[in-house]
């Protein structure tokens, strides 16, 4: 990335800007600018940089970065004069430090919009922006259909569907699932490498209700065994039906399988159905691992390495001694210097090489706005 303080980087906030913005040095200037929907007034959106960065400039220099204030604003000047920011469009995020300018897009969607904020102090504001920098960006999702498999690869909010490698059986018909000799059921042995065929089921005179599972789960570890040159690592994200979703799982011994499913039918969804709904199970992928993070925090034996004191864990953050830090959206603890500790630790854990996991307010009490476990 760049650091030249008069270029503006523009991108998405995934987890690498997160970690870098976190190791900037402060005065550190956010600024978070709503999306510009259909029917707001023409040209509020330009007004509202602008007066944001009036608003900063009186803050700043009432306070400790008075003398800093011009040569940081400047920039951010030059942003709202963009032919971008005049047009409207998606939410964007500024960031500012002496050393650094940036910005970036964030996501719209219907349950989460990007709010207006300001926010000058030590540390980027970075808080609201984990849950979806940190969440996957980059992996395939399979479409399960006994009928017709679909692959796609999601990159950044956006899915394209791709053609199956030649070694995967596009569905259970081709996989050869109901074409086998008229004999008792024998014990199954793996097929070849990349037959695609189920060679090693033999099916007696068992009704169609009894073999299907044994079809299916055959099936499925070719599917599972052709894709592994394919997805090369990436994590992988099922869709459909919950029974067909339950038995790739089953079957699956290569993949990289996101924890959270996309349930229905595969066959009757269109790419920004897909999209939609691969954006939605990448981000409760990361809530669940979270969940994962804090029950483990709560059943630690050694309590001597868990943290929920926030003035402690800001400390310890500072010291880079936070292994893992779960946040209660929501939660602000402001310090004497007016500074957010919530955000302060979030910024020192991850500037350090720490992981943060923001948790629903009904996953974590009101009391316990930070739970942190400790490297040492």
């Amino acid at each position: 990335m760049t650091t030249s303080p008069l270029s503006a980087t523009s991108g998405i906030l995934d987890s690498h800007a997160m970690k870098f913005l976190a190791g900037c040095q402060g005065p550190c200037i956010t600024v978070v600018v709503p999306a510009h929907h259909p029917g707001a007034q023409e040209g509020s959106r330009k007004a509202l940089v602008h007066a944001l960065v009036r608003t900063a400039g009186e803050q700043m220099n009432r306070g400790k970065f008075a003398g800093q204030a011009a040569e940081l604003l400047a920039p951010l000047e030059e942003i709202a004069q963009e032919s971008g920011v005049k047009a409207g469009g998606a939410g964007f995020a500024i960031f500012r430090s002496p050393e650094y300018t940036a910005r970036y897009y964030l996501p719209d969607t219907p349950a989460k919009s990007p709010v207006e904020k300001l926010v000058i102090a030590d540390h980027f504001y970075l808080t609201p922006f984990v849950a979806d920098a940190f969440a996957p960006h980059d992996f395939f999702v399979l479409g399960l259909s006994i009928k017709k498999l679909r692959l796609f690869s999601y990159v950044n909010g956006e899915c394209k569907e791709l053609p199956l490698p030649a070694a995967v059986p596009a569905s259970l018909d081709a996989a050869g699932g109901f074409d086998k000799p008229d004999h008792d059921l024998e014990t199954r042995s793996a097929s070849g490498p990349s037959t695609g065929i189920m060679r090693g089921v033999r099916v007696g005179t068992l009704s169609d209700r009894e073999k299907f599972p044994e079809y299916l789960h055959h099936f499925f570890e070719i599917v599972d065994r052709g894709l592994k040159p394919t997805l090369d690592g990436k994590p992988l994200l099922l869709m459909g039906v919950h029974e067909e979703v339950t038995a790739y799982r089953r079957a699956a011994k290569h993949a990289h399988i996101l924890s959270a499913d996309c349930v229905g039918s595969i066959d009757v969804l269109t790419l920004p159905d897909i999209e939609t709904r691969a954006a939605k199970a990448c981000r409760a992928h990361h809530q669940l691992i979270g969940e994962h993070i804090l029950a483990e925090y709560q059943e630690m034996p050694d309590r001597g390495r868990t943290l929920a004191d926030v003035p402690a864990v800001v400390r310890a953050a500072g010291e880079g001694r936070v292994h893992r830090l779960c946040v209660r959206t929501g939660a602000q603890v402001m310090g004497p210097s007016g500074e957010d500790l919530v955000n302060t630790a979030v910024a020192e854990t991850l500037r350090a090489g720490g992981e943060v996991f923001m948790l629903q307010e009904n996953k974590m009490p009101e009391t316990l706005p930070l739970a942190a476990i400790l490297r040492y």
